[in-house]
């Protein structure tokens, strides 16, 4: 059993740089438009950067980082071809490193869990500053896992209806893993496994009934009732996940800010979870030429204003 004051704060791993990962639960919100242009700003700052394609099934950030053949993917990292994750870097013309994904193989995204283990340990020994993670636009375990080991997660949304909604699912649906594997293989919490715990967690999320529209806060009169030292370690958790959103795609700033607060205050009353609102990104006629001719528009414009929205949102972020 652990001890109280011990246990609501886990140890952190050790890492080179700084994880970042980009997700959403919906395609097409600018998700590797938003992390090349991300991995250039930040590289233009003096930062050793990586930008990291993990959408295994449909990887396609190497071409809006100007790239249309690789030498290296992580399928040859995940196969043992090649043995350490940082031999797979192809370099740029606009300053990231960049790892590809997978090569369109049947299956590529539906990779087994203890290969899964082995990248989420080696992105966090790529030897850089930063390391941006592309995830697909979707919910599945792998994304989301990928999302959690981050030290900053992203999720983006735009102002469409659709959007909205699906970016609430990824941010509920990623809490809810990250409660599942609170004693998993990767978890600081491994040895101190307890079924009680585990089964109110399960009871809470995959509900008997149908829907589970329950709060957490549900969840945590439990613990506090039946496993008190583990409310604690709860606790730490929900206080330690703050998603930051970025809205892309806006045509009003204000259109994009009540959208964000009604996200705020929904992921709080259901999710007892604090959002981090980070901004705006624009989608101007520029922005849109600029990726389809697949050059970074911080790379060809830096002064303009994907690089002053990227600006501040690396600002918060340094200062989060």
């Amino acid at each position: 059993m652990p001890q109280e004051s011990k246990t609501t704060s886990p140890t952190k791993t050790a890492r080179p740089g700084k994880i970042i990962a980009v997700g959403g639960a919906k395609g097409g919100i600018g998700k590797s438009l938003f992390v090349a242009n991300l991995g250039v700003f930040l590289s233009r700052l003096g930062k050793r950067t990586v930008v990291v394609d993990l959408d295994l099934g449909g990887a396609n950030l190497n071409l809006y980082m100007g790239v249309w053949s690789l030498t290296c993917r992580i399928d040859d990292f995940l196969d043992g071809t090649v043995s350490d994750i940082n031999e797979i870097g192809t370099p740029t013309k606009y300053g990231p490193l960049l790892m590809g994904g997978g090569g369109g193989k049947l299956g590529a995204a539906n990779i087994h869990f203890s290969r899964k283990l082995k990248l989420l340990r080696a992105l966090k020994t790529i030897d850089a500053d930063y390391v941006i993670l592309d995830l697909g636009g979707d919910t599945t375990y792998n994304i989301l896992d990928f999302y959690l080991t981050a030290d900053q997660g992203f999720v983006l949304t735009t102002c469409d209806p659709a959007s909205y909604m699906d970016a609430y699912g990824f941010i509920k649906t990623s809490l809810h893993r990250k409660l599942t594997r609170l004693f998993g293989a990767e978890s600081n919490y491994y040895d101190y496994r307890d079924a009680t715990v585990d089964q109110l967690i399960k009871d809470h999320i995959f509900p008997h009934t149908t829907g589970n529209g329950s709060h957490i806060q549900a969840l945590m009169d439990r613990l506090e009732e039946e496993k008190p030292i583990y409310h604690g370690i709860v606790k730490g958790l929900l206080d330690g996940f703050r998603p930051g959103v970025v809205v892309t795609m806006f045509d009003e700033q204000e259109q994009a800010d009540e959208l964000v607060a009604r996200l705020q205050k929904i992921s709080r009353k259901m999710l007892s979870v604090d959002l981090n609102y980070f901004g705006c990104v624009p989608f101007e006629k520029e922005i849109q030429r600029s990726a389809k001719e697949l050059i970074p528009s911080v790379a060809k414009n830096p002064e303009g204003s994907f690089a002053k929205a990227l600006r501040r949102i690396v600002l918060k972020m340094e200062m989060a």
